[in-house]
């Protein structure tokens, strides 16, 4: 990759990330004010779904925009970077979902932790195959 391309490919992962970044972020305070306006002692569990709801999304998207761009060269390869690599990417989070599942974990037990674990790999997979059958 040239040095043009590559300063092109990192431009466009980190808008990508950014904007991936920031619906995450909207999302969660979406959930969170719906919750504190119409029931406020969920409020803690409106930001885990949202994690769920951003990494499923995320997983979906990916599926399109694989079964769309995913060996593709050129602008596409461009279109790729900025959306797997930069805005799914931004969107999703491992790390958030692991926070989420701990705290599930404390306030809920155990049976309800597994039970987001599971929920969140076999959503995200499911939504993964869901977008990449109906982009094909």
């Amino acid at each position: 990759m040239s040095g043009g391309a590559l300063a092109l490919a990192l431009l466009v992962v980190c808008l990508g990330g950014a904007a991936g970044s920031v619906a995450r972020w909207g999302l969660r305070e979406g959930f969170t004010h719906l919750a504190a306006t119409h029931r406020p002692q969920r409020t803690e569990a409106a930001r885990t779904w949202s994690t769920f709801v951003a990494n499923v999304l995320a997983c979906f998207l990916m599926g399109i925009v694989v079964a769309q761009l995913g060996s593709s060269s050129g602008g596409a390869q461009v279109a790729y970077l900025a959306l797997a690599v930069g805005f799914c990417g931004g969107l999703s989070t491992l790390s958030t979902a692991a926070m989420d599942l701990v705290e599930v974990w404390r306030h809920s037990g155990f049976s309800l932790a597994l039970a987001y674990l599971l929920l969140s790999m076999g959503g995200g997979m499911a939504a993964l195959w869901i977008g990449l059958v109906l982009a094909s």
